[in-house]
């Protein structure tokens, strides 16, 4: 049983990851990628996943949800008051990941969303 079983809730959720990775102007490509989809999948099928279809992993989709939730939530509380900045450091190379963005370190999968989660919430 997972944890967003009803699908109102689902749907919150899923609405919301998305609305993070759009503040962050992640192209289609990579928000696959981030949510733990193929890059080849197609526009139209990552559309009905936004409007709610179901992932064909959930676990690890929730695992990754929870990870971006969190690195959300980091970036607020790193640049409280601006989030520009906040939207920014996510694209914008840095020494603290050998001058990758952590966005090259968030699409290698959770262990990456879970290194940049772990950087901010320690860092700030």
């Amino acid at each position: 049983m997972s944890f967003y079983d009803n699908p109102e809730e689902r749907k919150d959720l899923i609405h919301s990851i998305f609305e993070i990775l759009n503040n962050w102007q992640i192209d289609a490509e990579l928000q696959a990628l981030l949510v733990g989809l193929s890059a080849e999948t197609k526009a139209r099928e990552l559309t009905k996943i936004k409007n709610g279809k179901a992932f064909p992993d959930e676990e690890d989709f929730m695992q990754r949800a929870l990870e971006i939730l969190s690195i959300s939530k980091g970036l607020k509380s790193a640049f409280p008051g601006n989030s520009t900045l906040a939207n920014l450091w996510v694209t914008t190379p840095s020494y603290n990941f050998n001058d990758k963005a952590p966005l090259e370190i968030m699409i290698t999968g959770l262990p990456g969303l879970q290194e940049v989660s772990r950087h901010l919430h320690a860092s700030w």
